[in-house]
């Protein structure tokens, strides 16, 4: 037990020490190297994948906010990154490499009406289709005149708007395009339909399977993390059990990972030894 635990404690700080970040184009380096990662820092009972903030070089916090705050705009504006709401509900990075990896895992036809199997399924809220519905209609729009044109104006449908546009993003329906206004008051971002957006990234998807990509996401988990139980790996990708069962169930038969102690552990790490 000691034995792999050290093993995994020391990969993860391999990891963290690989890279330095002190610019945009090193920020961009960092999540093609990585693939995907935790915009900011973790939470407790998180997956532990890195977070782009803690790569930062800088012993300054406000040095370290003001550059990340500026750099997550300016980079997916620009497509050189991915920068939404997606792994565990939080702010994330994707490769514009892996981000068709991430969107085979829904196995969705990439129409239009894709959202609609959703809807039914009840995975999709109501506040979340009528988001969908508009940005279909309408375009790109930034956030308070699509709340305004949907009606939305009290306290709690601001809250319900605020959860479905998470809900959205996670779902990859709707991606976030830029960043518009000045100071804390004017300050949001315009949205448009992934498929709109991402065009190049949904054909990308096209080669894969949703069990190839629910793999793949595995494999390069337990590459940046070492070990994570199923718990957290359900949280990370908000799969249910039965696509995370068939995940795992590939890594280990071709040897990705070895289960120990109730984690799945990356198989290089582990020798055999307890």
């Amino acid at each position: 037990m000691v034995a792999i635990e050290k093993a995994i404690a020391a990969h993860r700080e391999k990891v963290l020490k690989a890279h330095r970040v002190r610019n945009a184009g090193q920020l961009v380096e960092l999540v093609e190297a990585l693939g995907f990662a935790f915009a900011f820092t973790l939470r407790t009972g998180d997956a532990p994948i890195p977070a782009c903030f803690d790569h930062l070089s800088t012993s300054d916090e406000g040095r370290k906010w003001g550059w990340m705050w500026g750099w997550k705009d300016e980079l997916a504006e620009e497509k050189k990154l991915y920068y939404g709401t997606l792994l565990a509900r939080k702010p994330t990075f994707v490769s514009m490499k892996l981000l068709p990896t991430f969107y085979a895992t829904f196995g969705r036809a990439g129409e239009p009406d894709d959202h609609l199997d959703d809807v039914r399924a009840g995975r999709l809220s109501d506040v979340g289709r009528r988001i969908i519905d508009f940005l279909s209609q309408k375009g790109e729009t930034q956030t308070k005149r699509m709340r305004a044109e949907l009606g939305i104006t009290s306290k709690e449908g601001r809250a319900a708007y605020g959860k479905a546009i998470d809900e959205v993003q996670r779902l990859m329906y709707v991606a976030r395009v830029r960043a518009v206004g000045e100071g804390r008051e004017d300050y949001n971002y315009t949205y448009d339909l992934f498929l709109r957006r991402y065009p190049e990234t949904v054909k990308a998807a096209e080669r894969l399977s949703s069990a190839d990509a629910t793999a793949r996401l595995l494999t390069r988990t337990l590459e940046l993390a070492g070990a994570v139980t199923e718990k957290q790996l359900l949280r990370l990708f908000d799969w249910d059990e039965a696509v995370a069962h068939r995940a795992v169930a590939r890594a280990e038969a071709a040897k990705k990972l070895v289960r120990v102690n109730g984690s799945l552990v990356l198989s290089a790490l582990y020798d055999g030894r307890p």
